[in-house]
C-alpha cells in the first residue's frame, strides 16, 4: 500500500476507516488495473484517468464515494446524489453488502466511460 494511502486511512476515525477499507477492498478487487492514489487529500481510484474517490467531512458520520463521470452512470435505484455537470456521489454509512452491487456496477460503467474518453 502506498504510504500516502496508508496515512490517509490512519488519519480517519475508526468507524470511517472501517467503512473506507470495506469499500476500498471491493473496488480494488474489481480489476488489477484499478490503481489508487491520494489526490486533493482524498483516496482516489484511477483507471485510464480519474474514476472515483472517497472523501468525508469532519462534521459527518459517513463517507462519500464520488464518481467523476457520475452523470453518465445508470442509477435506476436513484442512490446517487448531486446536481453538478458531471460528478455524483453516494453516502456510505456502513459496510453494506447490498450497496456493493450498485457500486461495482457503477465502477464498471465508469471504467468503460474512461476507456472511451479521448486522452
Amino acid at each position: 500500500m502506498d504510504k500516502k494511502v496508508e496515512q490517509f486511512l490512519m488519519n480517519l476515525p475508526q468507524e470511517k476507516r472501517l467503512i473506507t477499507l470495506f469499500y476500498r477492498e471491493q473496488i480494488l478487487a474489481l480489476s488489477p488495473d484499478i490503481k489508487e492514489a491520494i489526490k486533493w487529500n482524498n483516496l482516489t481510484f484511477i483507471y485510464k484517468g480519474n474514476l472515483a474517490f472517497i472523501y468525508t467531512y469532519s462534521t459527518t458520520v459517513y463517507m462519500n464515494l464520488g464518481f467523476f463521470n457520475g452523470t453518465g452512470l445508470t442509477d435506476e435505484k436513484e442512490l446517487l446524489e448531486g446536481t453538478g455537470k458531471g460528478m455524483r456521489h453516494v453516502k456510505l454509512y456502513s459496510a453494506d453488502n447490498a450497496l456493493v452491487e450498485s457500486i461495482l456496477q457503477w465502477m464498471k460503467e465508469a471504467m468503460l466511460i474512461n476507456e472511451k474518453s479521448p486522452k
